[in-house]
């Protein structure tokens, strides 16, 4: 069974493995009726996600509003073995040189609240140091990521950013980052790309993002000035933002090779690297690797479970998995992944509020 839901201006396939047409809808997937088995996997493949030639950084945003009906209207790219994203044009380096893939999104408002993006640099892009009061975990596929002075993150390492830490963003050349970004532990949640746009279109009336600062002038006539991710928020939530003390004191950077592939228990050709598991909220981050022919039934774990295929194919409950397709698993379901080449997912459990 396939039903629709709608993430931004386009149509992506909710694939809903099993279970009764019937069946009542709860948040994220389906319940359980009787003693029959429900397994709710979202999966969405990259050429169905919502693109966007920009980031979403507020000058950005409004500078290049007028390409932003172009992106949205562009054919996604086509997936394929060995994939690489098309070259972009210069008319495109000149708009913003970002490109994002919104792989997967939580629910607005929620604490848990989270989003999986593909993020492609052409040409560089740079942001002054800065905070969120939310989570970052940053996977960089290509090219490399400037975070403060001195400090880069390298292809194949893993980021993790908390809530509250203060960081820079410099960027060169091209780079492909998958990027999941969610509530922290503070549960200030995150805002929805809706909400992020709602409050800029607000802003955009009274002042201008540039650099990252919005400045406006006050009734005294009075220039002021605000980071721009802060007056978007206190625009949309109407009250001013709190930050909460990191739990960390620095972005915490893992080279996934220092760790060892344990394998899994019961499972022939199948193995798990544990990154870490950070704050008191239980965010995890995993990689699992199948041999071909391999089968899993995945675990049940009381955590949402984020996959991203980066190497390999197979299928899902029978449906077809390729390099950088993104499966939501809902807490409690156990699907079954089956490799028909090598396969490595990254792994992210979100989250987990009471």
């Amino acid at each position: 069974m396939v039903k629709m839901t709608s993430i931004a201006t386009r149509k992506i396939p909710v694939v809903f493995i099993g279970g009764r047409d019937s069946a009542p809808r709860v948040r994220g997937g389906l319940r359980r009726v009787g003693a029959s088995k429900i397994r709710a996997v979202q999966l969405v493949r990259l050429q169905d996600a919502p693109r966007h030639e920009f980031v979403d950084v507020p000058d950005q945003v409004a500078r290049h509003e007028a390409s932003r009906a172009k992106a949205l209207a562009a054919p996604v790219m086509a997936l394929h073995s060995g994939f690489h994203p098309p070259p972009a044009t210069a008319a495109d380096h000149a708009a913003s040189g970002v490109v994002t893939y919104d792989l997967l999104s939580g629910t607005e408002g929620a604490r848990d609240n989270h989003g999986l993006q593909l993020v492609e640099t052409s040409g560089g892009c740079s942001r002054p140091a800065h905070r969120h009061n939310f989570e970052q975990v940053r996977v960089m596929l290509e090219g490399s990521y400037g975070y403060g002075p001195g400090l880069v993150q390298n292809a194949g390492s893993v980021g993790y950013f908390c809530e509250g830490i203060t960081s820079a963003q410099t960027i060169t050349g091209r780079s492909l980052m998958l990027l999941l970004q969610v509530g922290g532990p503070s549960g200030a949640g995150l805002m929805s790309r809706r909400q992020s746009r709602d409050g800029i279109a607000a802003l955009g009336e009274r002042g201008r993002f540039e650099d990252g600062q919005f400045t406006w002038y006050d009734a005294q006539g009075i220039k002021q000035q605000k980071d721009c991710y802060e007056a978007v928020w206190e625009q949309v939530h109407g009250r001013p933002i709190h930050y909460a003390r990191p739990q960390y004191s620095a972005p915490v950077l893992m080279d996934p090779e220092r760790f060892a592939w344990v394998p899994m228990p019961a499972s022939s050709g199948v193995w798990l690297r544990t990154l870490g598991r950070f704050n008191d909220r239980g965010l995890a981050i995993t990689q699992l690797k199948m041999a071909p022919g391999a089968e899993l039934l995945l675990p049940r774990g009381d955590q949402i479970l984020l996959l991203c295929c980066t190497q390999g194919g197979g299928r899902v409950e029978g449906r077809p998995y390729e390099r950088l397709t993104a499966l939501h698993i809902e807490a409690g379901e156990a699907p079954r992944v089956r490799a028909t080449r090598e396969s490595i997912f990254f792994g992210f459990e979100l989250p987990l509020f009471d």
